[in-house]
């Protein structure tokens, strides 16, 4: 078995001082969970990151990030672009950067990232992107396959959806294809959301809490009180998983 953190949403600012939304700090909480996680979980064997790393497209933020990871993280970081990523900053991640692709191998599981950031908030998928992955599925079909994404695959019903992914029918169509996913993660919505993706071939996904704010997720815009979050993600020798979803302590 391996086990995944999954973080999300990080919007880290250039002034370590500055607090977001609710009055959060999204340095000191996102330092708090990656202090928690493995205090409280010793089999960590990788941290990944669905995007959104900067709050306000400095480069300070990039590196503020980088040295949370060096100082606290024991394993292999991966990380995938959020649509506030969308900046010349973000290629300094390039050594924890998930390819489409070029999968991460764990134990009988490949982790596959996929680039959704398109215009503003909005994402999109990219059909080559698409292809690099379902050749890399097809070629190891004796490996199981989580792929993880920034953008919500799905409506959420919710103010969020205007945010969405622009060309989401040409990515269930994909999905609807056969392609064998065990599971699709994602960030973006700042809420842990669970559903599935598809009617023939389903897979379930799970969104993550942010590791800053957390939205409602209401017709209206909208701060939820939740803490601070992120998930582990179990994956078992026999392809099923488990997400556990967790709040910081303190903030």
């Amino acid at each position: 078995m391996s086990t995944l953190l999954h973080i999300s949403d990080c919007h880290l600012f250039g002034d370590t001082t500055r607090q977001g939304y609710g009055a959060i700090n999204p340095y000191y909480s996102l330092k708090q969970i990656l202090i928690e996680a493995f205090e409280h979980c010793e089999n960590i064997s990788a941290v990944i990151v669905t995007g959104d790393i900067s709050g306000d497209d400095s480069l300070a933020s990039y590196q503020h990030f980088t040295t949370l990871m060096e100082n606290h993280v024991t394993t292999p970081v991966y990380v995938i672009a959020g649509n506030h990523d969308n900046n010349p900053h973000f290629d300094t991640l390039s050594a924890y950067l998930l390819v489409a692709g070029v999968p991460v191998e764990l134990n009988g599981w490949q982790i596959h990232g996929l680039d959704t950031r398109f215009e503003g908030a909005r994402g999109q998928v990219d059909i080559h992107e698409l292809k690099a992955i379902g050749k890399q599925v097809a070629e190891n079909s004796h490996r199981h396959h989580l792929l993880a994404m920034h953008h919500h695959a799905s409506p959420s019903e919710s103010w969020m959806d205007k945010h969405d992914v622009s060309n989401a029918g040409e990515f269930l169509n994909w999905v609807e294809e056969g392609i064998s996913l065990a599971a699709i993660i994602h960030g973006h919505v700042h809420s842990p959301l669970r559903y599935t993706l598809g009617t023939n071939n389903p897979v379930p996904v799970m969104g993550c809490p942010a590791s800053c704010w957390q939205w409602e997720m209401t017709p209206e815009f909208a701060v939820s009180n939740e803490q601070p979050g992120y998930q582990l993600i179990r994956l078992h020798g026999d392809g099923t998983l488990t997400c556990d979803i967790k709040r910081i302590k303190t903030i």
